[in-house]
């Protein structure tokens, strides 16, 4: 079969929308251009705002007195959720901060509790010096006093001793005297 014969009805079609395409295409834009379309248009935009806005208008007192959020209202209330938000990230920084410095007085009042069991343990062992060093002085006085009284002692001894001795050296040189003959 020859491919001429054979009817290809989408290219009688395509075909058919090309002539009717351009023209209508040079109908339209001629109406387009004149003024009075220009006008109609206007007047169709003019309604259509004006239909939008009785429907925003109805829809918003109907859904006011249904107790359902409007659009401004969820607005409002998203405006709020980020005043909260920003708020609730101002108390946390605030809060790590309150830690922070927390943590650091907690540090702080454990290294004061090390100072003052340091002080304690120094203050105990200079308590014992202290008590050693004022035995220690009792202890000096004492033997101070039992060396005195030996010396005192010893002293007298030796004084006894001496004063024995002197008696029988003089009692000796006396002795001697009365028996030397005297040479005069």
């Amino acid at each position: 079969m020859d491919q001429q014969n054979v009817f290809d009805p989408f290219l009688a079609w395509k075909d058919m929308y090309d002539k009717t395409e351009s023209y209508w295409g040079k109908v339209i834009g001629e109406n387009m251009n004149r003024e009075e379309f220009s006008q109609w248009m206007g007047k169709v935009l003019n309604m259509n705002l004006q239909y939008q806005q009785v429907v925003n208008e109805t829809t918003t007192r109907y859904f006011g007195q249904l107790n359902i959020p409007s659009k401004d209202d969820i607005s409002n209330v998203a405006s709020l959720v980020v005043n909260v938000e920003e708020k609730v990230e101002e108390l946390e920084d605030r809060f790590d901060v309150l830690e922070d410095a927390t943590s650091a007085n907690a540090n702080l009042k454990k290294e004061f509790t090390k100072l003052k069991s340091d002080v304690k343990s120094v203050e105990k062992k200079v308590d014992r010096v202290l008590t050693l060093l004022e035995n220690q002085e009792k202890l000096q006085i004492k033997l101070q006093e039992q060396l005195q009284a030996q010396l005192q002692e010893q002293i007298r001894e030796y004084s006894q001793q001496l004063q024995a001795q002197l008696e029988d050296l003089q009692e000796q040189s006396e002795a001697a005297v009365s028996s030397e003959p005297v040479n005069k």
